[in-house]
């Protein structure tokens, strides 16, 4: 009877011991794996942040949206738009690196307050369906919203030579033409065009046209020089002055964030043009356009 008693209480010790062993590996095995699932959880939650950081680091980038339309998608012109420059975003990086190159040219990035930006919102990149007069066409113009831009691209473009080529000078020539002020719309053309082109020259796109007796220039030593005049001869002089006064160009397009008056060029040089010309074109100016990196 003692006996048989014992041996159930062995057995029942047994069965404790195994069942206690068991619970306790299960515990162990369920820790082992919530542990491993909430290391998961937080990598998965690291790389999450990681890939918002840098996509919101992107988007802010940019400061505005921006849209490639192609409306001629079953065209050679449009297929090869497509292959090259929308399947991998080629296009929107070049907008934002022009962009960029101009923003930096024209506004002190030290100063915001000072020099506030032109507000653009939306900027769209169009192949259009078209052909302009030209092979490659600076047509931009506000679309709808007053702060919403179009940048029209002519199918003739990529009969270029070098298609890259002209496809970036349009677009550093239109993203010029968007962030410039125009004296609420009334800034000389001529004006505007050679600010255009001297941005454009800067970057490294086209040469500027010399002279024969540029030391002299007695025509352009009158108060609107700019009168009448080719792009490339505005630019030429444009460069002459920003060598001259460092900060003339960012001073001139801040000016014309207001309505146009004449003098806003020399208000911006510091001095009138006509002693400028009379005082130093036949001696330091020489010296400066032959050196200004831009030209």
């Amino acid at each position: 009877m003692d006996e048989h008693y014992l041996l159930q209480l062995l057995l029942a010790s047994t069965t404790i011991t195994s069942t206690s062993t068991s619970t306790a590996s299960t515990t162990s095995s369920l820790y082992s794996n919530y542990a491993c699932y909430n290391i998961v959880i937080r990598l998965l939650l690291v790389l999450f942040l990681g890939i918002f950081s840098l996509w919101a680091n992107f988007e802010a980038s940019k400061g505005f949206d921006i849209t490639i339309i192609n409306d001629v998608k079953d065209t050679p012109a449009g297929q090869c738009f497509t292959l090259f420059y929308v399947s991998d975003d080629k296009a929107t990086r070049i907008v934002l690196n022009t962009s960029q190159f101009v923003e930096n040219l024209l506004y002190d990035p030290n100063y915001n307050h000072h020099y506030p930006k032109k507000v653009v919102n939306h900027v769209t990149l169009r192949l259009a369906s078209q052909n302009f007069t030209h092979t490659v066409t600076n047509n931009f113009h506000s679309d709808h919203k007053k702060h919403d831009y179009v940048i029209n691209i002519t199918p003739l473009l990529f009969e270029e030579i070098d298609v890259n080529y002209a496809m970036v000078s349009l677009v550093q020539r239109s993203m010029s033409r968007i962030w410039l002020w125009d004296g609420e719309s009334s800034a000389p053309l001529t004006l505007l065009g050679g600010l255009v082109e001297y941005i454009s020259m800067v970057a490294g796109f086209g040469r500027v046209k010399y002279y024969d007796n540029i030391g002299k220039w007695p025509e352009y030593c009158d108060q609107i020089w700019w009168e009448d005049k080719d792009p490339k001869v505005v630019a030429h002089y444009l460069g002459c002055f920003e060598g001259y006064q460092k900060g003339f160009i960012q001073r001139l397009n801040q000016a014309m964030k207001d309505r146009w008056q004449d003098r806003m060029v020399e208000d911006a040089l510091g001095m009138p043009t006509q002693n400028l010309c009379t005082s130093s074109y036949n001696s330091s100016s020489n010296y400066q356009l032959s050196n200004f990196t831009g030209f």
